[in-house]
This record gives C-alpha cells, structure tokens and sequence, in this order.
C-alpha cells in the first residue's frame, strides 16, 4: 500500500484542477484541445476569467507552445481560435479605448486639450496602438500628470 502513495499523490497533480466548471467551456471543435492541453497547468476558473483579443490569444497560445506544451500546430491554432470566439475581448462601456477613440472623444472623457489628444492620435496612426498608459507619456506635447490621472478611464 505504501508503495502506491506516491503515485497517487503524483496521478492527483497531474490531474487538472477546477473539472467541475468543464461543463462551463462552450461546446465547440477545440473543447478537446483546451480541456487536454490547457489544463495541464491553468485551473479552469483561470481561462474562463479571460478575456482577449483574437491576436492576443494567438499570441498567448504561442507562449504556451515556446514553454514547452507539446501539441501539433493545428491544435494550437484551434485553441486560440476557439478562446477567441468563445472568450472575446469585450469592452468596458464606462472606459475610452485609447485605440479607437478620437480626438474629440479623448478631450471629453480624458479631459486633455484638443491639441494633446491630436498629438496621441497621430502618434498612435503612426507608431500602431497603445498597449498601456505609460505608452503615452513619449508623445511630444502631452501632460503626462494628465494622463496618469486619467489611467483608470483608459482601456486598450
């Protein structure tokens, strides 16, 4: 008998955590995939909690291939496929999406001048979307005491 703890011990590791919220994962072409594969280190609780962008996922996906997660290609893509499609990015309704937002849109909620918020405008057509705040402090002519203020408002 004491020769089968350890391998009990070491069988309840391997098994993923959280099956009770399975049934809470859509049914779809990589339930499969995500149950096999994604368990193996992330609780369940954990991947239904996210949220992201159809890139993001891939992006996480692929993070998850370099570390050593051993599965074909066309797994991985049916994971970040179906993450995507099931658990998208949704927006913060009370929130501006510095990505998306105008000018005018970023003087009114953030409270910049017309000036500033055309400045992070361009820069962002320029330079590609802003991932967080402190992005935004390199933009020549802004006030970054305003926009550090103002973080809590912002989404990406």
């Amino acid at each position: 008998m004491h020769r089968f703890l350890p391998i009990l011990a070491l069988s309840s590791l391997l098994m993923p955590t959280g099956r009770a919220q399975l049934k809470d994962f859509p049914d779809g072409p990589a339930k499969e995939y995500v149950t096999r594969i994604c368990l193996q280190c992330h609780e369940a609780s954990q991947l239904l909690s996210q949220h992201r962008t159809g890139d993001d996922w891939k992006a996480t996906v692929a993070r998850m291939a370099q570390k050593g997660v051993s599965a074909p290609t066309e797994q991985f893509d049916a994971i970040a496929a179906y993450m995507a499609k099931y658990f998208p990015k949704t927006e913060d309704a009370t929130k501006i999406n510095m990505n998306k937002a105008t000018a005018e849109e970023i003087v009114k909620v953030i409270g910049l001048t017309p000036d500033e918020a055309k400045a992070l405008v361009a820069y962002r057509e320029k330079h590609g979307d802003y991932r967080e705040w402190g992005e935004m402090l390199v933009v020549y002519g802004v006030d970054g005491r305003k926009l550090e203020a103002a973080k809590d408002k912002m989404t990406f």
